[in-house]
């Protein structure tokens, strides 16, 4: 792979990683974890969501002969249905007068099954994690924006910490959060 190309998909994964971390910090609620979500239970239409897991980062095919870097597609289950996970970087922002900062990324976060499926835009912040400058901490807000079969006319939105390690191109993955739609 030329050096150029490595160097991009590092700052890429970097900046998920730090969008990410960033979320961690802020202890207010988000979309993700409204105050009343904390003690109340969860409404009869909504599902809580828990995925922990260890995710491959990879070249995604989003359009016919247009690739960006992401998180393939892994196993999932939200809302009771089965299905798999996955993301693409739309976006880079990176931080520092080098690049050498966090780096902010726009995503798209994609759940699809036999039985319909979901995306999600959200911004992430990835942010060195230690001493390994192949490493970094990631931090997001993901929001659900549209909705397909069972998924048609979902809301909710998902906070998931991580850490990007591009040594061994892969992501841990701790997202939770809650999806309300109509078929619950």
């Amino acid at each position: 792979m030329p050096h150029h190309t490595t160097r991009f998909l590092t700052r890429c994964i970097v900046a998920v990683v730090g969008l990410l971390s960033s979320g961690c910090r802020d202890a207010t609620p988000t979309m993700l974890e409204p105050e009343a979500s904390r003690t109340a239970s969860t409404p009869a239409n909504c599902d809580q969501v828990r995925v922990e897991t260890t995710a491959t980062l990879g070249t995604i095919e989003y359009a016919p002969g247009q690739f960006t870097v992401g998180a393939l597609p892994f196993p999932a289950t939200v809302g009771g249905v089965s299905g798999v996970l996955g993301s693409i970087v739309t976006g880079l922002d990176p931080s520092g007068k080098t690049a050498q900062g966090a780096q902010h990324l726009t995503l798209i976060h994609f759940f699809a099954s036999e039985q319909g499926g979901f995306t999600t835009m959200d911004r992430a912040v990835c942010a060195p994690a230690g001493k390994d400058a192949g490493t970094c901490r990631v931090n997001d807000v993901l929001t659900v924006v549209s909705g397909t079969g069972v998924f048609a006319g979902a809301k909710g939105s998902f906070r998931n910490h991580g850490i990007i390690d591009f040594n061994t191109n892969s992501l841990s993955v701790s997202l939770q959060g809650r999806i309300c739609h109509p078929s619950l």
